[in-house]
Order: structure tokens, then sequence, then C-alpha cells
């Protein structure tokens, strides 16, 4: 006899501020008041927006948690649950513990592939946000894609 996988998909909630959802997700500033308590986390952590045709919040993933200094994304993995959840685009947002949210050079090479991921895909990248202390970084808003 040989065993059959089954996928199952589960969601948990995360209680928010009623004004930050169900509204189109247009700013960096939105996704930083939904995480910006991540500025006080000691390791990096990498959470996926999964967002709907109109750009409002379907669900989020913690995606990754890494070290002090930084975290294994895999584009993939990132894609492939958005997928499942259905998403029409996504937001990346992670944490810089050290608290400068300024973008590495492993972070923009990260974001160039997941922006080539998701243009393959035809699922948008709509930004990739860096949260520090009291503060953050929008790539899309400094034109870095």
């Amino acid at each position: 006899m040989a065993y059959l996988k089954e996928l199952k998909v589960t969601f948990t909630r995360k209680r928010v501020d009623d004004d930050l959802l169900n509204k189109p997700v247009d700013s960096p500033e939105q996704v930083y008041a939904l995480f910006k308590d991540m500025q006080n986390e000691t390791k990096e952590k990498v959470v996926v927006l999964h967002l709907n045709p109109q750009l409002e919040v379907l669900s989020y993933e913690l995606a990754a948690i890494g070290t002090g200094t930084q975290a294994l994304i895999d584009p993939v993995e990132l894609y492939r649950n958005a997928m499942l959840a259905r998403a029409h685009s996504l937001i990346v947002v992670h944490n810089h513990p050290s608290g400068n949210p300024k973008a590495s050079p492993a972070d923009l090479d990260m974001a160039k592939r997941l922006l080539d991921v998701g243009k393959l895909l035809g699922m948008e990248l709509q930004d990739f946000i860096i949260i520090g202390d009291d503060t953050y970084t929008s790539l899309r808003q400094d034109k870095v894609f």
C-alpha cells in the first residue's frame, strides 16, 4: 500500500485596525502601519502580502526567519504560496534588526530576482519594503524598480 499526500492550506488571523484593510494598498506607509512591530525583532523576518487585482490584502505569510543579519528567501517558495492564496500580485516586507532600513546588495539582488520571476508568472511584485527603527525603505518609492 502507498500513501498519497494531501495538501492542506490553513489560515490564521492577525488583528489590525479596521482602516488598514478592505481598501487598496496604495502606499508603503500602509504596509509599514501593518508591520511596524517588525522593527523590534532581533532576527530578520520576511513577510509576503498576497494582493487581489484591486490591490487589497487577501492574506499574508511569514515566509522566512533568519539571523540577525540575513534571511534566506526562495523566490519559488514565495510565489508558490502566493499562487495557493490566489494572489494577483505581492509585496515583500522584511526588517533589518540593525535599525538601518537601507537596502543591502543582497536585498537589491533578491528584489530583482523576485521581479523577474513575477514577470514570468504574471504576478507582479508591487514593492519590496525594508523596516528599520521607526522608518522604512520602499524600493518602488525609491525607483529601484
